[in-house]
């Protein structure tokens, strides 16, 4: 079993508003951080050496944490263990692929 929780920096319970991703800031309403973590189950040995499982398992994750925040998905993460690098920045995208743009 994997969970993940999001937590604020300045450990106060104030409610956030959630930015998608780096272009396209929509202004929601501001909302608590969910008190339940999300959950999902993985194989720790096959996270490791297969980078498309550590990615959907990261988008179950994400997806359970956006979905109490008000978006439908992750902005650069698919179900199907996809990476959307077009849509990662240059520096990140440098990274996953040593291409600059």
């Amino acid at each position: 079993m994997l969970s993940a929780a999001l937590h604020r920096y300045d450990g106060s319970d104030k409610p956030v508003r959630l930015v998608v991703n780096e272009s396209a800031f929509r202004h929601g309403p501001a909302l608590p951080f969910p008190t339940a973590p999300a959950k999902t189950t993985g194989d720790l040995a096959t996270i490791v050496t297969d980078k498309r499982e550590a990615v959907v398992v990261a988008c179950a994750l994400a997806s359970d944490l956006l979905a109490d925040m008000g978006a439908h998905q992750p902005h650069i993460l698919t179900p199907e263990g996809d990476i959307l690098t077009d849509r990662l920045n240059d520096g990140f995208r440098h990274q996953l692929t040593g291409w600059e743009s």
